[in-house]
């Protein structure tokens, strides 16, 4: 290959090559030297490795690497150059079948390395969510039994009497137990989200007029929210993102003090990646809740895994909170960005779906409805959730699967349908699309917390995140079947 054309390959890879003899001095060098570390490509012609490794900072391995290559060996490894992680492949240079030196290449992979940890990371992110969805699936359905029988319990048993107070911690730590796994739910994208209009100013301000009196005097948060602003999500779910972030930068400026800011606007993406994304959005409209801090920043690493479930730096905290974070930006089908560097503070951006949609929505209601059919898999669910249904003043029946509670259905005159999301046979959304289809003004309410199928949302009256408490029940079924 003539030389020019060599050259010109090695530039637009871009790469550099470099020639040593047996001195190891510099005989000549090439390619895109000049683009990749902003030097003329003859610099080092004429100088031993042994004043390159001095001037530039190069590994020490690298004399002993280029020996070996006289001796006869070629190998390959990376490495950090300049701030960038290059490939290289170092070997003989042969002449007349004599080593009359060693020839290097080099070659920039530092865009490359960063797809594939990006990579890395998304895949381990995925098999965590897969890992943390399926146990708080596993575990919400202990919950329901749980709390049910304690609720049920408690409304058996008079204020003051013996084993009241027993009843009611183990109530209060059923429910404790469920915020964990409504955390986990959420990194995991499976949390169920009611999509609604929310004007994120009023959310705000409501969160900052609670956390208000445990706020630090060196800490002061700012707002710029437009009170126009709007977007589409679950409310609950958007309130934990808040609260999250600003504890987040609260954390961080606990020690030294610092400002505070959150800002809100109506932006445009256009679905192109950025360096600082943590979720890329899709081409569309959004509303971008900025959550800024002035504390010392975060480092690459802790960057890195930062939205990892369990990884905290916080000697008490559970690693939880940024992960839910994220989990509930994937399901929103929004975005964030992270920018942050040690001594820089921390900007944290989360977009969510704008919306122009108008507040409230029509609830189909049956008024002469009486009956609930609950169909779960499960028997402590079934259990305990018809004897709720039942202590609350209506009749309960109970279905294993999703084809057996269809069958019930055609046999017997059912006024409300409560059902599971995953069931072995035919799963809750087979469930749902067979009764719009057969019984469209049928009252169905979803009671789940983990859609292990993915089969996205589902069209029904009302949901019920595992594990609820009965008065939550209670309402929703208030809703749907009012009194005669």
């Amino acid at each position: 290959m003539p030389a020019h054309i060599l050259e010109l390959v090695m530039r637009q890879l871009p790469a550099v090559y470099w020639l040593v003899d047996h001195d190891l001095r510099v005989v000549s060098t090439g390619g895109a030297v000049e683009l990749l570390f902003g030097y003329k490509p003859d610099r080092w012609v004429g100088s031993t490795l042994h004043e390159v490794m001095a001037t530039d900072g190069a590994e020490p391995e690298s004399i002993a690497q280029h020996q070996r290559a006289l001796a006869g060996e070629t190998f390959s490894y990376q490495s950090v150059y300049l701030e960038k992680r290059v490939a290289v492949t170092i070997g003989p240079d042969y002449r007349d079948g004599k080593i009359v030196g060693v020839i290097g290449t080099l070659v920039d992979v530092t865009a490359q390395s960063a797809l594939e940890t990006r990579m890395i990371d998304a895949q381990r992110a995925e098999s965590l969510g897969v890992l943390a969805g399926g146990l708080a699936h596993d575990f919400n359905n202990l919950l329901v039994a749980i709390i049910g029988n304690a609720d049920l319990g408690l409304r058996d048993t008079h204020p003051g009497a013996p084993g009241r107070a027993a009843l009611e911690n183990i109530r209060q730590a059923g429910l404790r137990a469920a915020e964990l796994t409504d955390q986990l739910l959420a990194y995991a994208g499976k949390g169920g989200v009611s999509t609604t209009r929310v004007a994120p100013l009023g959310v705000v301000e409501e969160l900052l007029r609670i956390s208000a009196p445990t706020l630090p005097n060196n800490i002061k948060i700012m707002l710029d929210i437009p009170s126009e602003l709007a977007m589409r999500g679950d409310a609950a779910q958007i309130r934990q993102v808040v609260l999250n972030l600003i504890g987040n930068a609260r954390e961080a400026l606990e020690t030294r003090g610092g400002a505070i800011t959150v800002t809100g606007a109506l932006v445009r993406r256009g679905g192109a990646p950025d360096v600082d994304d943590v979720v890329t959005p899709t081409a569309g409209s959004y509303v971008e809740l900025a959550f800024t801090d002035d504390g010392p920043g975060i480092d690459r690493e802790t960057r890195r895994r930062i939205f990892e479930p369990f990884f905290t730096t916080k000697a008490t905290g559970h690693g939880l909170g940024l992960a839910a974070v994220l989990g509930i930006v994937r399901s929103h089908g929004g975005g964030m960005r992270l920018v942050s560097a040690p001594g820089k503070g921390a900007r944290f951006e989360v977009l969510w779906p704008a919306t122009t949609t108008p507040v409230g929505q029509a609830i189909v209601a049956d008024p002469d409805a009486r009956t609930v059919l609950v169909i779960d898999d499960e028997d402590l669910v079934r259990d305990v959730v018809a004897r709720m249904i039942e202590d609350l003043g209506y009749a309960a029946v109970t279905a294993a699967d999703g084809q057996a509670g269809l069958d019930i259905i055609e046999r017997q005159t059912i006024d409300a349908v409560l059902v599971d999301l995953t069931m072995p046979r035919m799963s809750g959304v087979d469930v749902i699309a067979t009764l719009r289809r057969t019984r469209p003004t049928l009252p169905i309410v979803l009671c789940s917390g983990y859609d292990r199928d993915r089969r996205g949302p589902v069209d029904v009256d009302a949901y019920l995140p595992k594990p609820f408490r009965i008065e939550v029940l209670e309402q929703a079924l208030a809703k749907l079947l009012p009194p005669r």
